[in-house]
């Protein structure tokens, strides 16, 4: 098989050029963002098997794999709405901190924030009344507007 040095050096080396292609190198709110992720989507999980368990009269709770799928191709094309919004920024010679592609990063961070709160309110874990009061008007919105 392949000499292990050399393979892992091609990949390290291809994995940061493409990621300082599509982002212009890693920063720490992209840490930010990729860490969110990770636990929305853990956090998902683990709030769909514990409704699953609660309710299982309900076949809407629960495990569902298209669901995960579409969780899981929702957060990819997050990163590309990124990737390319960087793009943008280096056409309009916006490379200071403030730029499009940093707000987006912030509206995602600010998103999956709430899902994260979202999920802790789904798995029954204690928090402030004022966030559950929170969750639920910004829920019973976004459920008028899908309606």
């Amino acid at each position: 098989m392949y000499d292990s040095t050399l393979f892992k050096f091609l990949t390290y080396t291809l994995g940061g050029s493409v990621v300082t292609f599509l982002f212009g190198g890693w920063s720490q709110s992209l840490t930010v963002l990729a860490t969110m992720v990770v636990f929305d989507y853990f956090t998902g999980l683990a709030a769909s098997y514990y409704e699953g368990r609660k309710k299982t009269e309900d076949k809407s709770k629960g495990w569902n794999s298209n669901k995960g799928f579409w969780g899981i191709f929702k957060k990819v094309l997050m990163f590309s709405v990124i990737a390319l919004l960087y793009q943008v920024d280096k056409l309009l010679g916006l490379n200071g901190m403030l730029s499009l592609m940093t707000g987006a990063i912030f509206f995602y961070i600010s998103n999956e924030l709430l899902s994260l709160i979202e999920n802790y309110g789904r798995l029954d874990l204690p928090m402030p009344e004022q966030m559950k009061t929170a969750i639920s008007e910004l829920k019973n919105k976004s459920d008028r507007k899908e309606g």
